[in-house]
């Protein structure tokens, strides 16, 4: 008996309401599986692919990376100095990847329109506690452990090159360098917690402004009698 070729069956088509078919699997794309695509993982080991995170959805779509404990510090630390907590705000909004800012006392003093000797006793003050620290005269650096802004920061060309490189900013390796460099402020170098604001001692302005008030409440009434 002669064998006879199989008819292939009819296709009926798709109701009206049906869904539409899955999308093609992203393996089965055009060049899906070249050799660059490929990864070899340790025994054992599985990876996931995700697609990448976007941050286009910020106010200029500029961001930081702020610790919430810090930020809850501000708060409180700062309750009764609002040129301080005004100040350190805005060097949050003006650092640059790595957590750099470039501004002069002069600058910050004209942006907040406060005197700049407050300005300098805010810096101060804040230094003190390792929050901030200058690294030269208009350059600032902010503590990476309180608040951080990613992207890449230009480096020293290698040998060799003449075109200075860029490298991504990684929080580990900033908090590394800060700890092995001794030109650093030990408060900044070793900053691992914050004061507790309860325990903040008041201004020195407004600490002799007390001891004013309070000698002059001390000191007896004149009644106008010799």
């Amino acid at each position: 008996m002669t064998a006879q070729p199989q008819q292939q069956p009819r296709r009926r088509p798709a109701p009206a309401n049906a869904p539409p078919p899955p999308p093609p699997s992203a393996f089965r794309m055009p060049g899906a599986l070249k050799q660059a695509n490929v990864v070899n993982l340790p025994e054992g080991y599985r990876a996931s692919v995700e697609p990448p995170v976007t941050s286009d959805g910020f106010l200029d779509e500029d961001f930081v990376m702020d610790s919430q404990a810090f930020l809850c510090w501000l708060a409180d630390y700062y309750r009764d100095d609002l040129v301080s907590l005004r100040l350190i705000v805005r060097l949050m909004g003006m650092q640059k990847p790595g957590g750099t800012v470039d501004a002069t006392q002069i600058k910050l003093a004209e942006l907040l329109k406060v005197k700049q000797s407050q300005i300098s006793r805010s810096l101060k003050e804040a230094g003190q506690i390792g929050v901030v620290v200058k690294l030269k005269a208009g350059t600032y650096q902010l503590h990476p452990r309180l608040t951080l802004r990613g992207g890449r920061v230009p480096i020293e060309p290698k040998p060799g090159l003449r075109v200075a490189g860029t490298m991504k900013v990684d929080q580990l390796s900033l908090l590394d360098a800060i700890e092995d460099n001794e030109d650093l402020p030990d408060a900044f170098r070793e900053l691992r917690m914050l004061p507790d604001p309860e325990k903040k001692p008041p201004r020195e302005d407004k600490a002799r402004a007390r001891a004013r008030a309070a000698a002059g409440q001390a000191r007896p009434e004149e009644d106008g009698t010799s």
